[in-house]
C-alpha cells in the first residue's frame, strides 16, 4: 500500500505546511484565525472550530514531517488555548477548554513526557469541583467532560479522576427518560440554556455519544450499571434506525423520519462508530452488526454535503469506514476509505500563498480540527496507519 499512501502523504504535507503559514504567534502561545458555524473568522480555544485540535495533528504529523516547528507550534496551540481569557466554555470537549486540555494530555502521551501536564489536570479539577449540568451531550455536556476525565484516568490512575467520571454518568442516569419511546433525554434537560427541546440521536448532540462514553466507562471500571444503561440506549438507537442505501441511518431526533445527514455530529457515520465501540468492550455480535449497516449507509451517501470535514463531511465518514477495516480485516473497508480520503484531498486548493484547506464554504479556509485542515489531516494520518493510530476524540 506505500503507492497508494502517496497522495495521502502529500496531503498531509500540504496541511501542514497550510497550518504552519498560517499560525499566528504571540506572547502567549500560537493562535489560528478559524471560522465560526456562522462562517465569520475568529480566535477561539474550542476543537470545533477554534484552535483547540490543531494540535492532534501536529503531533500526529511530526513522524512523516520530521519538523520540529510542528511540536513547538503544538504546544504554542495548547499554551494559547490554556492562556485564552476572553468569552468561552471552561468545560467541554469541542466547545470548551476541556478540548484542548485533552491535546496536552495527547500531546504528553505521545511523545512520552514524564509530567502530566498541569493545564490537563487544571481542567480535571474544575470538572470535579463544579456542580455537573446542565448539558447531556459529547460536543459540551457531561459525557463530554466524563470522556476526558477518563481518558485522564487511564495515564494518572487518580480515583479522583475515574470518580468524577462516575459523577458525570450518574448526573447523565438521573437525567435520562425512560418510557414508550426507549430511554433518551435531551442535550438541555433542565431547558436553562435556550437549546432545542428536541431528542437528539446522533453522536455530536444524541444519545449515541451518550452511550459512546458509557461503554468506555463500563470498560474502565467493570460495572455491570453503565454496561446496562449504554445498552438501554443502543437498543433505543436500533429502534430508530432506518434502511438507507443498502445499511442503515438514522434521523436526526426522535420523531423525525426523513434521513438529511449521514455524518459525524448526525447520522450514521458517528452512530456506527459507537457501535463498535460496543462491538469490542460489550462483546456482542449484534452491535458489530449494526456498526457495519452504519458504515455501508455511509459509503452510499458519500459525498452528500460536498463538505470534506471531520465533523460533518468526508473525513468524519471515511473514519468510520476504517474502523469497518480495522473490526472486520475485510480490505474492501479499507478501499473504501480511501475512495472517501482521495475525494478530502480533491477540496485543496491552490492560492498565491501556497495550498490552502477550506471550511465548507467557498473562499474561506480554516486550519481547525472539527470543521477545517487539521481533523481531515487526521483522518489522511489514521488511514497511512492502516487504522493503527486512534482517533484522539472518540
Amino acid at each position: 500500500m506505500e503507492n497508494a499512501n502517496e497522495p495521502l502523504l502529500a496531503a498531509v504535507h500540504s496541511i501542514h505546511g497550510f497550518i504552519k503559514r498560517t499560525a499566528e504567534r504571540s506572547d502567549t502561545g500560537c493562535c489560528w484565525e478559524t471560522i465560526d458555524y456562522g462562517n465569520k473568522p475568529h480566535r477561539d480555544p474550542g476543537i470545533f472550530n477554534g484552535v483547540g485540535g490543531i494540535s492532534f495533528f501536529l503531533v500526529d504529523s511530526f513522524p512523516h514531517t520530521a519538523d520540529a516547528e510542528s511540536l513547538v507550534l503544538a504546544q504554542g496551540a495548547i499554551d494559547w488555548c490554556a492562556a485564552f481569557s476572553g468569552k468561552h466554555f471552561k468545560r467541554g470537549l469541542h466547545l470548551g477548554k476541556t478540548g484542548a486540555a485533552l491535546a496536552a494530555l495527547h500531546k504528553a502521551n505521545t511523545l512520552g513526557e514524564a509530567a502530566t501536564p498541569t493545564f490537563s489536570l487544571a481542567n480535571a479539577a474544575t470538572i470535579i469541583s463544579e456542580p455537573p449540568g446542565p448539558m447531556t451531550d459529547l460536543l459540551g455536556g457531561e459525557a463530554s467532560n466524563g470522556f476526558f476525565l477518563l481518558k485522564l484516568w487511564a495515564r494518572t490512575r487518580d480515583e479522583a479522576h475515574l470518580a468524577g467520571a462516575e459523577r458525570c454518568a450518574d448526573w447523565l442516569d438521573r437525567n435520562v427518560v425512560r418510557d414508550e419511546r426507549g430511554t433518551h433525554c435531551p442535550v438541555d434537560p433542565g431547558g436553562t440554556t435556550g437549546f432545542p427541546p428536541r431528542l437528539f440521536l446522533g453522536a455530536g448532540h444524541g444519545i449515541s455519544g451518550i452511550a459512546h462514553f458509557l461503554v468506555l466507562l463500563a470498560e474502565a471500571t467493570g460495572k455491570d450499571r453503565w454496561a446496562a444503561f449504554a445498552r438501554e440506549l443502543l437498543d433505543t438507537l436500533a429502534r430508530y434506525s432506518r434502511p438507507a442505501h443498502g445499511g442503515l441511518n438514522w434521523p436526526v431526533f426522535i420523531g423525525a423520519e426523513d434521513l438529511p445527514r449521514c455524518q459525524w455530529s448526525h447520522g450514521a457515520a458517528g452512530i456506527g462508530l459507537t457501535y463498535f465501540t460496543a462491538s469490542r468492550v460489550l462483546r456482542e455480535p449484534r452491535y458489530l452488526d449494526m456498526a457495519l449497516m452504519a458504515a455501508e449507509a455511509t459509503y452510499g451517501y458519500g459525498d452528500f454535503r460536498s463538505n470534506y470535514t471531520m465533523c460533518t463531511g468526508l473525513a468524519g465518514g471515511g473514519g468510520l469506514l476504517l474502523e469497518a477495516y480495522v473490526a472486520t480485516g475485510d480490505l474492501r473497508w479499507k478501499a473504501r476509505a480511501n475512495e472517501f480520503a482521495l475525494l478530502c484531498i480533491a477540496y485543496r486548493e491552490s492560492t498565491p500563498s501556497g495550498d490552502a484547506w477550506p471550511t465548507d464554504a467557498k473562499g474561506l479556509y480554516s486550519a481547525d480540527f472539527g470543521y477545517g485542515a487539521a481533523g481531515v489531516g487526521h483522518f489522511l494520518l489514521r488511514l497511512i496507519s492502516d487504522g493503527r493510530l486512534p482517533m484522539p476524540v472518540m
